[in-house]
């Protein structure tokens, strides 16, 4: 074994893990609008229409497999004349996905908005929709975060998947590293580490934004 060989080609692994990166937060933010739009109809129990088909998104995402969500969207698409290239088709999957969970999350963030912020916002003549958006949304936002944080977190795991599409994120420049020199205990150890960098950074930009903009969310 050759441990120096991902040292060796560290500029090809960390541009790798520049697009993991990009990938990740171009995924959250889609899937945090998409999340947004899930829980707001989830919470609306009086609207049959958009309450049914909203939960039965979120069951069916939930409970399969996001590989084969990404195989539907990049190869399944593709039998009816829709061609995404592949790393549009990886971020649509993963916004997808993790819209579902994020849509449980935000809604419990509004279910969790004390009722009399709504009577209060009420009385000074705000429709529904923006007592939801400018009153609870943001109180709902600040009582998830930390959950909402790990999602992101997860999504940057979830980018390792995409290699299936050979997308050339961290994850897909490790398996072209390894068949070209068969060193694969050196570089899987390596992108382990490289994932754990990255993942504890992003954990400590995260709880440092918790700490600066939801301090009322902190305890001890």
């Amino acid at each position: 074994m050759n441990w120096f060989t991902p040292i060796d080609n560290f500029g090809f692994l960390f541009m790798g893990t520049v697009n993991t990166f990009w990938i990740t937060v171009v995924s959250f933010v889609l899937s945090f609008l998409f999340g947004s739009l899930l829980a707001t109809a989830r919470y609306y129990k009086n609207i049959k229409s958009t309450y049914t088909l909203s939960t039965i998104y979120v069951e069916v995402i939930r409970n399969t497999p996001v590989l084969v969500q990404i195989y539907l969207i990049y190869f399944g698409l593709a039998e009816f004349g829709i061609h995404l290239i592949a790393v549009v088709a990886g971020i649509l999957a993963l916004a997808i996905n993790n819209a579902a969970y994020l849509s449980e999350i935000i809604r419990a963030g509004i279910v969790a908005v004390q009722n009399g912020q709504w009577e209060a916002a009420s009385t000074l003549g705000l429709s529904t929709w923006q007592i939801l958006y400018r009153v609870i949304f943001p109180q709902a936002i600040r009582n998830t975060f930390p959950a909402i944080a790990n999602q992101f977190i997860a999504i940057i795991y979830g980018t390792s998947l995409l290699s299936v599409l050979d997308v050339r994120e961290l994850m897909d420049r490790a398996n072209i590293l390894n068949s070209q020199t068969f060193q694969s205990m050196p570089i899987f150890v390596f992108v382990t580490l490289l994932y754990y960098v990255v993942s504890i950074f992003v954990s400590f930009f995260l709880k440092w934004v918790n700490r600066r903009y939801f301090p009322s969310v902190q305890k001890g």
